[in-house]
């Protein structure tokens, strides 16, 4: 009788406890929701006059008339990239922001690869080859004429690995592959079409490649002293890549 007791009294010990954990879940989960909505209520506040300064600081660098002096052109453009690293710092805590919150739309749409390496080339290959970089931009025989996404939110993609890429780059190469990759699933093989960026660039250390795909993460503090950035390029294509039903994998030596 005792120890029937003591068990009944056990279970619902088990019980409650199983209720507090549920509970701080959901008050976790809360609070994670409530954090991204108000940074992104923030970041659009602070985008409407940040445009307002980006707009003026670049007429008076323009100096179309030519009524400023040298050094107030200089001043002006200080404060235009000033305000452009502090804008993108902003968009990127926007989307990392609209993702976690689940308020990222996606426009699924059949997406020629070709475009895909065309606008990679346009965008990529002269600041390459300004830093003297071998760039290339293949698409490999088999690989799909199309691929049903979200065009701009895989840009955006490929677009942060790329940055990545040519800013660690001092030397070498910076090579984008697309080509049809197929994986065992659940009850079938399935067909992804991938996406690879490879560099010659310094290499990520084996204990981090796991934590710089977290928000504000880089390889070691002396990165974002000696290369810049914000941490977040990495944090949001992994979940945009989510969002858009694929995965990011990495190799580095």
């Amino acid at each position: 009788m005792l120890q029937k007791e003591e068990i009944e009294r056990k279970n619902k010990d088990i019980e409650l406890s199983s209720q507090k954990v549920a509970e701080k879940a959901e008050e976790l989960a809360r609070a994670s929701k409530y954090k991204s909505e108000f940074l992104a209520n923030m970041s659009h506040e602070l985008r409407t006059p940040l445009n307002s300064l980006l707009l003026l600081s670049q007429m008076l660098a323009e100096n179309d008339e030519e009524n400023l002096t040298e050094d107030q052109v200089e001043s002006a453009q200080v404060i235009y990239n000033g305000g452009k690293e502090l804008l993108d710092l902003i968009n990127d805590i926007l989307d990392l922001s609209k993702v976690e919150a689940g308020k990222m739309s996606v426009y699924l749409d059949n997406t020629l690869l070709k475009e895909i390496k065309g606008s990679i080339e346009a965008l990529f290959k002269p600041v390459a080859e300004s830093r003297g970089l071998q760039f290339l931009v293949n698409i490999e025989r088999g690989a799909s004429k199309s691929i049903f996404t979200d065009s701009q939110r895989l840009m955006q993609i490929v677009k942060n690995f790329l940055s990545n890429a040519l800013k660690f780059t001092e030397q070498g190469s910076v090579q984008v592959r697309m080509f049809n990759e197929v994986r065992p699933g659940r009850f079938c093989e399935n067909t992804w079409v991938a996406f690879s960026v490879k560099d010659s660039g310094v290499g990520i250390p084996k204990d981090k490649q796991i934590s710089i795909f977290e928000s504000f993460q880089q390889a070691d503090g002396s990165t974002s002293r000696k290369y810049g950035g914000t941490g977040l390029g990495l944090a949001i294509s992994r979940e945009m890549a989510e969002l858009l039903g694929g995965f990011i994998e990495l190799e580095s030596e």
